[in-house]
């Protein structure tokens, strides 16, 4: 990190000591909020309904305590899509998240009137650039009416953002509580891909057919670290902000009296930071497009990479147009997104396994983004690990391709293609390449049990981004591998003890009934 973004430390990434996992102590592994949690259904044991998905539950409750345990202060973020007729979810928390929130903040607000002070709430949705729809003056005014009387000590600032067009905005999904608790991971406040029960193209798809994902919950500097890099997320919307009524494009926002330099203000500024443990944490982030340019005391210059136009080449399935390929080029880029060499460094770390649940190692290469098919570094690193004079073992599961949503590609045979095309440039051969990966990768679609859709017949979706290696390290957050430019983050964590939390909990359950998928074991 000091090579690629020294002049960024303390902002978009630190190090810190002294966190603790979030678990109670009838539940050493409950710092992992994964949903729905339903491995091994079947007609005998059919998948509750709604709320009652058992990881649904669980992290509708944690949400709740952590909101009402409040005492100074409570950070939103997340993403939405534009609220128009037909949108699956709403900009901003919606369902039972917003509910939980609402729950939450009565009982923090109510502590804080008894004490005669005043809690400060910050909500952050990232939006497209063609959203108009995301109202913060909105979300205000529903957050105080659901709230009722108790809101009058809270002093609300709420906002919407987009830093360049449909491509860069906020993709974090943060809960930070006095900036002693952080909730993060994949998991969005979009109740209808978890939670309520209907069809497709209905408010109610994730019913029938919830999306799979993972937040985890840290307390310590950690937190602190992410308020952080949420304080200049919020900089740069406060920069660049339209208040109620005026015209104007990029930011949306709503604070007391719609005062800028009030909203501008960091929420952790001389906070203490709390040790309740031992734990070291890396907090990673990204700032997209848009925000800063590039660190200019960075001397960082990208390893050179064979063949890299080809992950920019036509694909003729997806698009008849070449696709953009600046993640894998642009060097200024890469300087203010530390967090993609992050994900490298600890792949290449790997001596013996290494383990991604992932939505897909495609980017999303059609219409409108056209990004670049792959990360040609990433992928190289994955090559590398499956040549070497003592192979890694690599196990990769993905979302299931094609409609209706969380996959980038139509079918697997583009996550093959592109890890065959990297391993011949290594091996010589494709013959050579093919017999790689037959002996070294696991490479499969989600299942979630042993039926291959569920219930209705709709496909498993995973959100999960998580990378694990040497059952020791792993990243938790909102960055996938596949190319993006959204402000994204998450934490690198190496202990053996969470490690195995971790894979027991969730990644060897996933990988037991998606092996039965497997194009590759």
């Amino acid at each position: 990190m000091r090579k690629v973004s020294p002049g960024l430390e303390e902002v978009v990434w630190e190090l810190t000591s002294g966190n603790k996992l979030d678990s109670t102590e009838d539940d050493p592994a409950s710092w992992i909020s994964q949903v729905p949690d339903v491995w091994g259904w079947s007609k005998d044991k059919p998948v509750p309904k709604g709320a009652d998905k058992p990881g649904i539950k669980a992290l509708l409750a944690k949400i709740r305590a952590a909101v009402a345990g409040a005492g100074r202060s409570v950070d939103v973020s997340g993403f939405g899509p534009p609220n128009v007729f037909g949108s699956p979810s709403e900009p901003f928390p919606d369902g039972v998240f917003h509910a939980e929130i609402v729950a939450g903040l009565k009982v923090a607000a109510r502590a804080a009137a008894v004490a005669e002070r005043r809690l400060k709430v910050r909500i952050l949705t990232g939006v497209p650039g063609f959203d108009v729809t995301a109202s913060p003056w909105a979300y205000r005014d529903k957050l105080k009416r659901d709230i009722g009387a108790d809101a009058k000590v809270i002093d609300f600032t709420i906002a919407s953002m987009t830093t360049r067009g449909i491509s860069s905005y906020n993709h974090t999904k943060f809960l930070i509580v006095d900036g002693v608790f952080v909730l993060h991971g994949g998991i969005n406040w979009m109740a209808n891909f978890y939670v309520e029960d209907g069809t497709y193209g209905s408010r109610g798809f994730g019913g029938g057919a919830p999306v799979t994902d993972v937040d985890i919950a840290l307390r310590g500097p950690a937190a602190l670290s992410a308020g952080k890099f949420l304080d200049r997320l919020w900089k740069w919307t406060c920069e660049n902000a339209t208040l109620e009524g005026e015209a104007g494009y990029g930011a949306w926002l709503s604070t007391n009296g719609d005062r800028i330099e009030e909203a501008a203000q960091s929420l952790y500024e001389g906070v203490e930071a709390e040790k309740p443990g031992t734990l070291q944490v890396l907090s990673v982030g990204s700032l997209g497009y848009g925000i800063e340019k590039k660190d200019t005391k960075s001397s960082y210059e990208a390893p050179p990479a064979r063949a890299i136009e080809a992950a920019a080449c036509y694909y003729r399935l997806l698009t008849a147009r070449k696709q953009n390929n600046e993640t894998n080029t642009d060097r200024d880029f890469m300087t203010v997104n530390p967090d993609a060499n992050a994900l490298r460094a600890l792949v290449a770390a790997a001596k013996k396994k290494i383990v991604l649940s992932q939505q897909d190692i495609n980017g999303f290469a059609a219409f409108p983004l056209y990004h670049a098919l792959y990360d040609v570094r990433f992928l190289d690193v994955l090559a590398a690990k499956m040549t070497a004079d003592t192979p890694v073992k690599v196990r990769i599961v993905i979302s299931n391709p094609g409609a209706p949503d969380y996959s980038n590609i139509p079918d697997l045979r583009y996550p093959v293609a592109a890890l065959l095309s990297r391993v011949a440039l290594k091996t010589g051969s494709m013959d050579h390449a093919h017999r790689v990966l037959s002996a070294h990768l696991q490479l499969a679609p989600l299942r979630v049990g042993d039926e291959a859709t569920w219930p209705g017949g709709y496909k498993y979706r995973l959100h999960t981004k998580i990378v694990l290696v040497d059952d020791t390290a792993f990243y938790v957050g909102s960055r996938n591998v596949y190319p993006d430019t959204t402000q994204d983050h998450g934490f690198i964590i190496e202990d053996a003890a969470a490690a195995k939390q971790l894979c027991t909990a969730f990644l060897d359950k996933q990988w037991l009934y998606s092996k039965k998928a497997a194009v590759y074991d």
